[in-house]
């Protein structure tokens, strides 16, 4: 009875696990994600596991969907996940054998290892871990004194000013400076990727001049750098709008996003607006915030809609006000719908019992049963559990 008590108790954790904004892993051989890390600029992360790898599945499961790891792993990594016994892998595993599962390997643009780490790691173990990768990468000691001996050569100051984002050191006032005695000069290939590299906050100089060189800089680099270094730039303002409480500057941004893609934009302000007022504490105006957010959002779009669920489920107000559980309710079952997954519809069922929404509850229990892999039957018996538990009350 114990044992069984305690793996329900263990499954239920790894349904809490829902995906967040973690690692983007890169879906290409590993030769395709050279030429990326050598286009962009930037180091690589190889995640070298094993199928049955027990540390592997944890921290696929539990550590790289982490968004705090996202938030450095994507910003600064190219990253590639290589099952090292399987035939994709043996061009790396020539050059990088390992010994033990996980391996992983922080590797310059070049291919060349600067980093190894051998075994699992936590959150707080891995982005340790790839901060001093980075530290090993980037000499920042050695380029501050090149910079204050007066060298500003362009393909110097792209790596200076990449090191000192990367080591999360203030580089604006730098990045203006050299931008300002560019005139006439932005055009060129080492200029434009610096703007690139210096863009991070959407409420800059620099990042007006990113755009201005927009053309330029996804016909020399790519598309698909420019809009993760945008994305970048403008959820970075949005943040700084929420932790200061400044709607003025978050519509500012919204208005400069529009210009570029005006659909985002409309996602992007209303998703501020939302947060903003889930710091205040008016229930209506929390409502009404949500439910804008929500309508913006993609019936696809099975994660935004379970962030929002899981934001609005947990939120002070859910509990004390009728508009806010309905809307709760209306996004949870959107979210389920989205994603088709039995966790989802799992963790709707459970929220639908907690307060009180027992034929509803059933409802997405009994869907969450029909959606579960007949190879886990422990995942069967955690909802069977919670389906015994909602006819009980």
């Amino acid at each position: 009875m114990r044992n069984t008590i305690l793996t329900l108790s263990l499954l239920f954790i790894a349904f809490l696990q829902l995906p967040a904004q973690g690692i983007e892993f890169f879906h290409g051989s590993w030769e395709e994600a050279l030429v990326k890390a050598q286009q962009e600029d930037k180091p690589i992360f190889v995640d070298a596991y094993a199928s049955w790898c027990g540390p592997c599945k944890r921290m696929a499961a539990q550590v790289f969907p982490e968004a705090a790891v996202g938030e450095v792993f994507n910003a600064n990594f190219i990253s590639l996940k290589l099952d090292m016994e399987k035939p994709e892998a043996a061009s790396f595993r020539a050059n990088h054998p390992v010994r033990a599962y996980p391996t992983l390997f922080f590797l310059d643009a070049e291919g060349n290892t600067v980093h190894t780490v051998v075994g699992g790691q936590q959150v707080k173990g891995l982005i340790n871990q790839a901060r001093e990768a980075l530290g090993k990468v980037d000499d920042l000691p050695r380029y501050v004194k090149k910079y204050e001996a007066g060298d500003r050569d362009p393909a110097f100051m792209t790596r200076y000013v990449r090191a000192l984002v990367r080591q999360g050191e203030p580089h604006l006032r730098i990045a203006n400076e050299y931008v300002r005695d560019q005139k006439g000069k932005l055009s060129e290939p080492d200029n434009l990727r610096f703007l690139l590299v210096a863009a991070t906050d959407a409420d800059s100089r620099i990042f007006d001049k990113l755009i201005e060189h927009k053309a330029a800089v996804t016909k020399l680099i790519s598309q698909d750098a420019f809009d993760k270094q945008v994305a970048l730039a403008f959820n970075k303002t949005k943040a700084t709008a929420i932790e200061l409480e400044a709607p003025k500057l978050l519509s500012d941004a919204a208005k400069k996003y529009k210009s570029i893609d005006p659909d985002a934009a409309a996602t992007y302000q209303l998703e501020g607006e939302f947060q903003l007022a889930a710091l205040g504490n008016e229930a209506k105006a929390y409502q009404k915030a949500a439910k804008k957010y929500f309508k913006s959002i993609p019936a696809k779009e099975g994660k935004m809609l379970t962030d929002l669920f899981q934001q609005l489920s947990g939120s002070r107000f859910v509990a004390n006000d009728a508009k806010v559980e309905d809307l709760t309710a209306e996004v949870g079952l959107a979210a389920a719908e989205a994603t088709d997954g039995y966790r989802e519809y799992y963790l709707y069922a459970q929220w639908l019992n907690e307060v009180g929404r027992k034929k509803e509850a059933m409802d997405a229990a009994e869907k969450s049963k029909t959606l579960i892999p007949e190879e886990q039957p422990n995942t069967h018996r955690l909802v069977d559990f919670l389906i015994k538990k909602i006819q009980e009350a």
